[in-house]
């Protein structure tokens, strides 16, 4: 891999798919959005990327994304292999939250019990400001 030296060590990722119903979809990124989280998309559109960011930017556009990637890479990275799922990452490792929750109950949870719960209390405290 290269370029990625800016990477923090540490934060929040949150893993959909082109695939999810545009409903469910722009709901996970409106919330991610609020807690200031990245969203990684997996998939495409008719198998074809021109259709798949015409989606995609649709929905930037619409103000529920900001900060979308379509990046497989990662997926393979924290073994996700069901989506929507949340991933807090720390130096001490990552947690993993998946299925179809509302991202505040997932960042709790990680808060609670995950090796990471300092970092999932941060996007809280962000969103809950807000």
């Amino acid at each position: 891999g290269g370029g990625q030296e800016g990477r923090p060590g540490q934060g929040a990722l949150v893993f959909g798919a082109v695939a999810i119903p545009q409903a469910g979809l722009k709901r996970m990124l409106t919330e991610a959005r609020r807690y200031d989280i990245p969203a990684t998309l997996r998939g495409m559109v008719n198998n074809d990327m021109k259709t798949t960011a015409t989606a995609v930017m649709a929905l930037v556009q619409d103000g529920s994304a900001s900060g979308v990637a379509i990046d497989p890479t990662r997926f393979r990275e924290y073994g996700i292999t069901s989506v929507p799922s949340l991933v807090v990452y720390c130096e001490a490792g990552h947690d993993v939250i998946r299925g179809n929750l509302h991202l505040k109950q997932a960042l709790e949870k990680v808060g609670v019990k995950g090796e990471c719960r300092d970092q999932a209390q941060q996007p809280l405290n962000k969103g809950d400001a807000r």
